[in-house]
């Protein structure tokens, strides 16, 4: 799959901006505060570092209503909680639809955590994304 957008590591202390797809690099949790990215080697959540809690939970504080969250296929239920605080502070919360996923922990555990406003497909949460991101 390929993208228009500049997708990459984010660093540490660097400024967010607009039409680029920041990954969280290895062994490092990313969290977004104050407009910036911070990393840190903390302590493991859901076993695993990066880990998606921190990050959804960091947006949602930050960005509240501006934030999607996803959760795709993996192991264990990272992403759940994070995903839940996302929607309590007005932002959308999308699951992958467990069925196609290679891994369904994840968006099973975000499923039974809160209530998330759709569970897709990924071929259709793209273009849901893409949809709300435009303009």
């Amino acid at each position: 799959m390929t993208s228009c957008l500049l997708v990459g590591h984010g660093e540490d202390g660097e400024l967010i901006q607009a039409g680029r797809v920041y990954v969280a690099p290895p062994d490092k949790h990313m969290r977004l505060g104050f407009g910036s990215i911070w990393l840190d080697q903390g302590s493991k959540v859901n076993f695993t570092r990066p880990a998606a809690d921190p990050l959804f939970v960091s947006a949602a504080e930050d960005f509240g209503e501006r934030v999607i969250g996803i959760v795709l296929s993996g192991y264990d239920g990272d992403g759940a909680d994070g995903l839940a605080r996302v929607k309590e502070r007005g932002g959308l919360a999308l699951v992958q639809k467990p069925e196609e996923a290679e891994q369904p922990s994840m968006p099973w555990a975000a499923l039974m955590a809160d209530h998330p406003d759709a569970s897709l497909p990924v071929a259709e949460m793209a273009a849901r994304v893409a949809a709300l991101t435009q303009g």
